[in-house]
């Protein structure tokens, strides 16, 4: 019975393990990127809080009306372009190359401070900075357009807009300075578009203001300001950036998301309500549109694309509509990484657009393992501590909360395991009487002190700790790229020292160190658990460290080196506790 029991058990593990993404995915999941270009500003140091290139504007021939450009029916349809032109911008934290279409579109967006990301040739490169635009013709990141109702069809604003720049101007921004700049636009409608775009020198975020005349004519058409193109994939492994992509809208403090599947596309989905905001996102970045004025409706949208060798690239669209009648529309777009503390300070739940497990653990997740981490990685703001020595520390400060937990466990267990003859015996007497039987062995544990649920309890009460701290390792940027040692040079992926020519289900095809010693570490301690336990179990338990040994191996290295060091902590613990 309880080899049968044992065996039932490790697969119904296996099959939570495996189906684990799968519920992720349910719940939660081009051409090549050019290089980060260097704006000519910043290979110049200057101490102005703000430096302008002086050289004289060589201005294209100046229009007083810029006439309509055609409007792609279709998102990515060629436009004929005139007068485009593109304006660099630097800060402490990216490079911007702003487009005068649509009143200043980002075309080129790359990160200071975070690096690995995919090269103009589809490779990825581990010391390129992290660019986020995918290049395309449609100059809506963002843009303001008509959706006609009737046509249940968009007309862009992505033309052109008239300014003061000259192509190739530069502006570096220092910390603590802000610059804004100003685009018309005139069509022939009548239509006129003032739009207002600041930047800040020490913030992923920026002002979008709109302002329309003459937009009485328009019959039939809501307005929207919208994100088109969503963003470039910037992690190595393909899922990690598919899997953990996705639109989100979020109406009256609720959240809602579409992902899309493999081979497949979402067409224009509307949202009815006050939409606060909207945000697009992969892995470890987002871009978030967050309006001043709720919108009456959100849309999101999502397509796959060719990147590089990936098989795999969705691109998610999303806008806030209001009505025609509106005339002014301003937003704040965040576009940066998913760090709680920032996205916190956005001031309207933008946290929650990260992934924190299921909602039972998420408070765990963000106000106590992600809390503890951050802290331990710089205690009172006074030094930094290597991520990896963090990981370990952690692994004692949990260690050491669990331990009292953990050593009740075992001594209830071991205290079973004294009296299974007894119970084998009461069981075997009084086998034809159940009743009978079950009073006697509840006698039985009362007379010795045994609670029955005393060896599980603890553990389950860990149970969420655990979850959370899965979800944590496996999602939080804190990890990304962040250097151990030797050669475990980002914590957030699997220190692979080895690729096979071919793949192993589960195993994968890197082969990686600290899994093996997770494993190793994982074995030991079992072996102390089956001192007194049945042979019968004991195979079953040999197969559960094997299974979680191949299961690991894709894991990121920073969950292996905790798991790891917990493991030995564990060992110490139980080898004290049957040395009493």
């Amino acid at each position: 019975m309880n080899t049968r029991n044992n065996i039932l058990a490790i697969l119904l593990i296996g099959v939570v393990i495996i189906l684990t993404p799968f519920y992720y995915r349910l719940i939660s999941p081009p051409q090549p990127q050019q290089k980060a270009p260097v704006p000519a500003a910043a290979s110049e140091p200057d101490t102005d809080s703000l430096v302008i290139h002086r050289e004289e504007p060589e201005r294209a021939p100046d229009t007083a009306l810029l006439e309509d450009q055609p409007s792609p029916k279709q998102v990515g349809a060629p436009v004929e372009l005139q007068n485009e032109i593109s304006i660099q911008i630097e800060t402490e934290l990216y490079y911007l190359t702003l487009s005068n279409r649509s009143g200043g579109s980002f075309i080129h967006y790359s990160l200071k401070n975070y690096l690995s990301s995919y090269g103009d040739d589809g490779a990825y490169q581990d010391d390129l900075p992290v660019s986020l635009i995918q290049p395309d013709d449609t100059a809506c990141k963002p843009c303001l357009a008509y959706y006609d109702i009737d046509d249940e069809d968009y007309n862009y604003f992505n033309a052109p807009f008239d300014s003061q720049y000259f192509d190739g101007q530069s502006f570096r921004i220092a910390p603590g300075d802000s610059l804004t700049l100003e685009f018309n636009y005139t069509g022939k409608t009548g239509v006129v578009l003032n739009k207002k775009i600041t930047l800040f020198g020490d913030s992923y975020k920026t002002r979008h203001q709109y302002s329309l005349q003459n937009a009485e004519t328009v019959y039939r058409k809501n307005i929207e300001l919208s994100w088109i193109g969503g963003l470039l994939p910037t992690e190595k492994i393909e899922v990690a950036d598919s899997r953990n992509s996705a639109g989100i809208i979020y109406q009256s403090g609720q959240m809602d998301d579409i992902k899309l599947s493999k081979d497949k596309e979402i067409g224009r989905k509307k949202f009815e309500g006050n939409t606060d905001w909207i945000a697009i996102k992969n892995k470890y970045f987002i871009v978030a549109m967050l309006p001043d004025k709720s919108g009456v409706y959100g849309t999101l949208s999502a397509h796959n694309i060719e990147f590089g060798k990936r098989k795999l690239t969705p691109i998610y669209n999303g806008s806030i509509g209001y009505s025609g009648a509106e005339t002014n529309v301003s937003s704040t777009i965040y576009l940066g990484p998913q760090d709680y503390k920032l996205l916190q300070k956005t001031g309207v739940d933008l946290e929650d657009a990260m992934n924190w497990g299921i909602k039972v653990i998420r408070p765990i997740s963000k106000y106590i393992i992600l809390t503890s981490l951050t802290f331990l990685h710089k205690p009172f703001n006074l030094f930094t501590v290597n991520y990896g020595v963090v990981l370990i520390l952690f692994a004692f400060l949990v260690r050491f909360i669990t331990g009292p937990l953990t050593k009740k466990s075992y001594r209830s267990t071991k205290k079973m395991q004294a009296i299974q003859p007894k119970i084998k015996a009461v069981q075997a007497k009084y086998k034809s009487d159940p009743q009978r039987m079950n009073r006697e062995v509840m006698a039985l544990y009362k007379k010795h002190g045994v609670n029955p649920v005393g060896g599980c309890l603890p553990m389950l009460i860990q149970m969420p700790l655990l979850f959370a701290l899965f979800v944590v390792f496996r999602n939080t940027i804190e990890f990304r790229g962040a250097e151990f040692i030797f050669w475990i040079t980002d914590l957030s992926q699997p220190d692979i020292i080895y690729h096979l020519p071919f793949s192993i289900p589960i195993y994968g095809s890197g082969v990686a160190i600290l899994p093996l010693f997770m494993g190793i570490t994982m074995f030991f301690q079992q072996r102390l658990s089956m001192a007194t336990m049945e042979k019968s179990q004991k195979p079953m338990m040999y197969m559960m460290t094997g299974f979680f040994f191949l299961l690991f191996n894709q894991f990121p290295s920073g969950l292996n080196l905790y798991y790891a060091v917990y493991n030995i902590l564990n060992i110490i613990q139980q080898r004290s506790i049957r040395a009493d």
